[in-house]
């Protein structure tokens, strides 16, 4: 027979014992885990909505500075129910300031966004107001306490601009340095880097032909290298301050790459070319005097952008044909002007500037050449005379620049 056996009683109240015992630790584990899910994703999404609520908010306060800047420039249209213009009536006072939003005294433009922005003169650590300026005549923008170049240009002024934006239950604060961009600084009616020939019947002259006085007349030709590099034929005339033929040499170094690069990223007609010709082009056509020695005028404001690299250096682009145009025109590499030719405001090229055919070739404003190369400006009929006016209208209403930006922790 089969042999039974028996357990006793007691052993199988231990083992269900500890079933129950094994069974309630698993329930609490999965309630203590559950418990955690919940209060993760809990977290997780209120970590989510801050994160959400913190950016908008951000994006409020830069709204608060777009409206500042807009503000501030010499276009600004108010809105239906918007006060106008900022403008800043004591630009050498350290306590003028302005606020846009809460107790005024502009109401902004926005209705659903919510921000508060105050504009104040941006000081040092002495309390003098700052600028935005050439301060040693190398063409490029530093801060200074000068209000006034080495050029005499005027420099302009660095607001600082400081926007609180809300969003729901998230603030942030951003703080943005800006300034009106000062003129392009033009020492000369001519300006060159490298050896230069003025030949042929070429007339330069840097009496300013818009000004109101001898303070805002400049040399014909400045030369950052020794005297005996510039060369000029018998034929041609080159005026202004400095003596006769008016020719200054050791100029402070212009940075002209540089100062094509602070421009080019606002120009409206933008080429990439490799030694290519362009004929009959027009970005504007100046009002021609009867005698084009005198200063030609215009309205139109464009930035013109050649960019004629070729993966490994600088070529060349050919303007022929009678081109024509207002503004700034700005080429990375050499510039051959061929043929007719007018320009009302400045020209600023890296390489070398060349004249050459035939045709009347005006410009009225300022010439910058600088490089490596030979900057021949070869005669024929051809004028560049100085004018102030026509190089300060070039940056005078362009947007406020952003200096810097920063996020302040609250």
């Amino acid at each position: 027979m089969m042999d039974i056996k028996r357990y006793p009683r007691e052993s199988l109240r231990d083992e269900k014992g500890m079933i129950l015992v094994v069974s309630l630790m698993l329930i609490s584990v999965l309630l203590l885990l559950g418990t955690t899910a919940v209060m993760t994703s809990t977290t997780d999404m209120k970590i989510s909505a801050n994160y959400k609520t913190g950016i908008q908010a951000s994006y409020v306060a830069e709204a608060g500075i777009e409206e500042a800047r807009a503000r501030m420039g010499a276009d600004f249209l108010p809105a239906t129910g918007a006060t106008g213009q900022i403008v800043d009536s004591s630009p050498t006072s350290t306590t003028w300031s302005v606020s846009i939003g809460g107790a005024g005294p502009y109401t902004s433009i926005q209705s659903a966004l919510v921000y508060t922005v105050s504009i104040v003169h941006q000081k040092n650590a002495a309390n003098q107001i700052l600028y935005w300026g050439d301060v040693n005549g190398d063409g490029l923008y530093e801060r200074t306490t000068s209000p006034t170049s080495m050029t005499g240009l005027a420099n302009k002024n660095i607001y600082l601009v400081t926007s609180n934006g809300v969003a729901a239950n998230a603030n942030k604060t951003i703080e943005v340095e800006m300034a009106k961009l000062p003129p392009i600084t033009v020492p000369g009616a001519l300006y060159v880097n490298a050896s230069t020939s003025i030949i042929g019947n070429a007339n330069i002259n840097g009496n300013d032909q818009c000004g109101t006085d001898a303070t805002t007349n400049v040399p014909g030709v400045v030369s950052s290298l020794a005297p005996g590099t510039v060369d000029k034929s018998n034929n041609s005339t080159v005026t202004g301050t400095g003596g006769s033929p008016s020719i200054t040499y050791n100029h402070p170094v212009l940075s002209v790459r540089t100062m094509i690069d602070s421009q080019k990223q606002a120009a409206n007609y933008t080429y990439n070319v490799v030694s290519a010709t362009h004929t009959g082009m027009s970005w504007g056509t100046p009002t021609l005097p009867s005698d084009l020695s005198q200063p030609s005028s215009c309205s139109v404001q464009n930035i013109v952008y050649y960019n004629t690299h070729n993966g490994s250096n600088y070529t060349d682009i050919k303007l022929a044909g009678g081109t024509t145009g207002c503004g700034i025109l700005l080429v990375d590499g050499d510039l051959d002007i061929n043929g007719g030719f007018s320009w009302y405001g400045v020209i600023l090229v890296s390489g070398s500037v060349k004249y050459t055919g035939g045709g009347s070739k005006n410009v009225t404003g300022g010439v910058i050449a600088g490089g490596s190369v030979i900057a021949d400006v070869v005669g024929g009929n051809s004028n560049i005379v100085y004018c102030s006016s026509a190089v300060n209208s070039q940056t005078e209403n362009k947007p406020f620049s952003r200096l810097s930006w920063k996020e302040q922790n609250i």
